[in-house]
Order: C-alpha cells, then structure tokens, then sequence
C-alpha cells in the first residue's frame, strides 16, 4: 500500500503565455547533476511582472514511478524562492511539435507563439540574471 495515494497523473498543462525552457536552466536552483539529469522541462510563466519557474522532473517515488513532480519557484530580487510542490504526478511534458524554439544564453526556449522583442528582451535578462555565476558567467 503506497505511503500517499497519489491521484491520477495530471497532463502538463499547455499554455501560449508560458514559455518551457530546457533542463539546464535548473542550475539557477542547484549545481546538482542528479537534479539536472531528472528535469524534463522547466515550464515559465510571467505573473503581475514576476517570473514563476516550474520544474517538471522525474518523481522518485516508489509508487509514482514514471511519473513527473513539479517543483514551483518565483524570481524575487534575492534569487529563486521556493515555493513548493505540487501534490499531484504529472505525465511526461513534452514540447509540442509546432512551438517556436530559439536558444537564448545556452537555454532552449520554446512558446507557442512568437515573443515579442520586449518579451525576448525581458527573458533574456531574467535568464542572464538566474545563471549568474553559473557556468563562469
């Protein structure tokens, strides 16, 4: 009998304001290879100004496995907070076929829809700014 009874997996919701960003963007969290090596995707959503940061990645447990657990972050002037995980399992996200990808600062992007030269502009320097330090940047 599992530890949780885990509700059925959820689909990673499709959104045209998020923006999913690839797995290595979540050195702006930890250096931890592990945790890198179980992210998915990294799903961003801009709300009243502030970037929110979902992190879709393998669950490890035993009675979720193959399943995915988010883990919600929100850019504050000090770094990323944590704000918790979700307390349901996720399907495998996947990239829809027809999105847009571009790589911005060693960080694939993909929308739905094309960015704005504002939005691009916004991204790249909230991106700039999560990966200080990283990477020798």
């Amino acid at each position: 009998m599992p530890k949780f009874p885990y509700p059925p997996p959820q689909i990673v919701p499709i959104q045209t304001n998020a923006t999913t960003a690839s797995p290595n963007l979540v050195k702006a969290i930890t250096l931890d290879p592990a945790y890198e090596m179980k992210a998915a995707e990294v799903v961003l959503i801009r709300e009243a100004g502030r970037l929110h940061m979902s992190v879709y990645r393998a669950s490890t447990s035993t009675d979720a496995l193959g399943m995915f657990s988010r883990e919600d972050f929100v850019r504050t002037p000090q770094g990323l907070k944590r704000l918790g995980k979700a307390p349901v399992k996720f399907l495998r996200p996947e990239v829809p076929a027809d999105a847009k990808r571009k790589v911005i600062g060693n960080v694939e992007v993909s929308t739905m829809t094309e960015m704005s030269e504002e939005e691009e502009r916004q991204l790249r320097a909230d991106l700039a700014e999560m990966l200080r330090g990283v990477d020798g940047r």
